[in-house]
């Protein structure tokens, strides 16, 4: 791993911030040789980055437990065509329902992975993110940076990575973040990095998942129906809790733009009224008018789906604030998926060109109701007449 271009230490001789920088995940477009992105806080591999030629005595272990794993695979499809257990239970019989069998083999098959893995000494395992191509960037820097130097780098987690673009992405295409743990079956560790991960860079994680199950083929789509992750978030964290954590940090992350443009705004405009006439007047109102339409079209201009919705819901109550060409963009609502709650690189805010200005969008709505009024003016000089027809 140490000739792979796309992996950081502490020991490589670029700093971090420009590694980022420079390998964006939504930029790098994986060819069959870079499929990730690698940030490690310490020098350790994962399980599932492992070579099956340096674990030797791993490989026995992971081949038990894909053994296992056909086993019980043939035990649960053969319930499914068994006639002689009923699809509903019958409590007068003593009859169990399909479900109810084939859930107690799948929690005996866990049970047993996990034997296998704190045996072995095989728990590695990650809290797995997925983001869009637009929030990518964002979300894995914050954690690469927390990872490194910050919060995280006072937990348990030890590395962090991301999928790099396909040749072929589809348009609804989502990249997987893994954050690794030593140990995925420490309850009190695993809760300290996702209260962390909340914290500091307000993204929570989809769920937890052993390297193992990874190596041995075990995910969703499975035909065995054996649960392929180990934690939840809310397994471990109240749902509202967490709902509280995530929403403090955007709160936080949104003070920030607001208070700049509060800042900026009465030196760009205390002049104005004074020096407009009383006929004058009416035109600083539309200019007024014209800054609401900037901000809006700002917000909705710097991101999409989810971001573009919290960046409405942040709008300044003072309709005449501006945000000034410097200030952060709005951060984007978190969502109860990691994945779709971050927002991508803070686009640089600008001034709106000529023809995108707000002015030039108003008169053509205010047009149809100067030509009304125009009309009622001639219509008032013949009243009667109008009101006989």
């Amino acid at each position: 791993m140490s000739d792979y271009p796309y992996s950081w230490t502490p020991s490589s001789s670029i700093a971090l911030d420009d590694f980022l920088k420079k390998n964006k995940p939504s930029m790098i477009v994986d060819d069959g040789t870079k499929p990730w992105v690698w940030v490690r806080r310490i020098d350790r591999k994962p399980l599932d980055e492992a070579d099956a030629s340096e674990a030797s005595e791993e490989t026995s272990k992971i081949e038990q437990a894909k053994q296992l794993l056909s086993e019980y695979t043939e035990k649960i499809i053969a319930i499914q065509k068994d006639d002689s257990i009923p699809v509903r239970a019958n409590k007068k019989k003593g009859l169990r329902s399909k479900k109810e069998v084939r859930e107690e083999i799948m929690a005996e098959a866990s049970k047993e992975f996990q034997r296998i893995s704190q045996e072995s000494k095989l728990t590695c395992g990650k809290w797995l993110f997925f983001a869009t191509p637009d929030h990518v960037d964002a979300l894995f820097t914050r954690l690469a940076h927390d990872l490194v130097e910050g919060p995280l780098s006072e937990t348990s987690a030890f590395c962090a990575k991301v999928a790099t673009t396909p040749s072929s992405a589809e348009p609804n295409y989502r990249h997987v973040v893994c954050l690794y743990l030593p140990d995925l079956y420490d309850k009190d560790a695993v809760t300290k990095v996702l209260r962390v991960v909340c914290q500091s860079a307000g993204v929570r994680p989809n769920s937890a998942k052993t390297d193992l199950y990874t190596t041995i083929g075990l995910d969703s789509k499975h035909p065995s129906g054996i649960k392929s992750t180990i934690w939840n978030p809310h397994d471990l964290i109240p749902e509202t809790e967490l709902k509280s954590i995530i929403e403090a940090y955007w709160a936080e992350v949104n003070k920030k733009p607001v208070m700049s443009s509060e800042a900026d705004d009465p030196n760009q405009t205390s002049d104005k009224p004074a020096k407009k006439t009383a006929k004058v007047k009416r035109k600083a109102e539309d200019s007024d008018d014209d800054h609401v339409f900037d901000e809006v079209d700002g917000n909705g201009s710097e991101s999409k789906g989810p971001a573009a919705d919290n960046s409405k819901t942040n709008i300044p109550s003072n309709p005449t604030t501006k945000a000034p060409a410097t200030s952060e963009p709005t951060a984007p609502a978190p969502d109860d998926s990691a994945t779709e709650s971050e927002s991508d690189e803070p686009p640089i805010a600008s001034e709106p060109s000529p023809k995108d200005k707000p002015s030039a969008m108003v008169k053509p709505a205010v047009k149809p109701q100067i030509d009304d009024s125009s009309s009622d003016e001639e219509t008032t000089k013949r009243p009667k007449k109008i009101r006989r027809f």
